[in-house]
């Protein structure tokens, strides 16, 4: 029996679900009773990772596969995001948390190489992408929070986002400008969010 960690029962939004990191991390959650929504522009890749976690699980636990709710979503449009969270909370009536995961590497050459349409892709995924992700989802958090104190809970859901930065955006990377770059602007975003909504 896998303990539960505070997650059981708590929405989970989890973007770049498609990737290995956020397979894994899919698993992870709704091992722990976590309804998951696992976001990503490839819908391949997300049957992919609902297929993954269906065999990871033992025939006891397959129950759980109704806590996994799959939606295909481009973090770089703002209508496909705010489409993509208006589904999982007509499914699971709310969003906990979210793990702010989806990304792109890049290419891997020196920055006198570097192609600069390759870097705006970077940027357009790991910065904007991210920054419609965390803007979206924060919007529905402050509207349950705002239920919340409307109907006087006493105890209040208290709700995170969680942005997926590097080591790279604190001591760069050789050969890795544009993905160093962009997880400084990720570290940078998310400090500034923090002072702006965190209690």
């Amino acid at each position: 029996m896998i303990p539960t960690a505070g997650f059981k029962n708590k929405v989970i939004v989890v973007t770049g679900a498609g990737g290995n990191f956020g397979r894994e991390g899919c698993l992870y959650f709704v091992q722990r009773g976590a309804k998951v929504v696992a976001m990503d522009n490839n819908q391949a890749a997300l049957e992919e990772t609902a297929a993954y976690i269906k065999n990871q699980l033992s025939d006891s636990d397959h129950d759980v596969l109704d806590s996994l709710f799959v939606v295909a979503c481009d973090v770089t449009d703002v209508t496909s995001v705010e489409t993509a969270v208006d589904s999982a909370v007509k499914q699971f009536s709310r969003i906990d948390l979210c793990w702010n995961n989806a990304g792109y590497q890049g290419q891997i050459k020196p920055t006198l190489e570097y192609d600069c349409k390759d870097f705006a892709l970077v940027m357009n995924v790991n910065v904007t992408g991210m920054f419609i992700v965390l803007q979206t989802i924060a919007k529905q958090m402050v509207k349950q929070q705002k239920k919340d104190d409307d109907n006087n809970v006493e105890e209040p859901t208290k709700y995170s986002i969680v942005n997926t930065s590097s080591v790279a955006g604190l001591r760069g990377t050789p050969a890795m400008v544009a993905y160093a770059s962009s997880k400084a602007a990720v570290l940078a975003m998310t400090v500034s969010t923090s002072k702006d909504l965190a209690p």
